[in-house]
């Protein structure tokens, strides 16, 4: 999953929230998230995310528990999503849990080509 967000609040303050969300996903997330990159810019508002998966049935479950989570209430305080693309198929719980906020640009439900070393 690749997003574009808009970072809402000064820098600091989105990198302070972020580090502390990153933290409780690393102790506590669900093992099918098996990376997350944040790229910003302290002279940009733009924000891109890149969340890879290995079992997509893990998906929902990974939302339902950070949706509890203070530290990702912190979050969608300091960021607005714009654009979200998906790289293989969502279930349908899923694709409606994003389109809720009206970014969900683009799916791509399987691959052409590719390898894993």
């Amino acid at each position: 999953m690749v997003e574009v967000l808009e970072r809402t609040r000064p820098y600091e303050e989105f990198q302070t929230v972020v580090q502390a969300a990153l933290r409780r996903l690393e102790s506590e997330g669900i093992h099918a998230l098996v990376s997350i990159h944040f790229y910003a810019s302290p002279d940009s508002t733009e924000v891109g995310a890149l969340l890879t998966f290995s079992d997509r049935d893990q998906m929902m479950k990974h939302i339902c528990m950070i949706s509890e989570w203070d530290e990702f209430r912190a979050f969608f305080g300091v960021i607005k999503p714009i654009d979200v693309r998906v790289y293989g198929r969502l279930r349908p719980e899923v694709e409606a849990w994003v389109r809720q906020f009206d970014c969900l640009n683009k799916t791509f439900d399987s691959h052409v080509a590719g390898f894993v070393r």
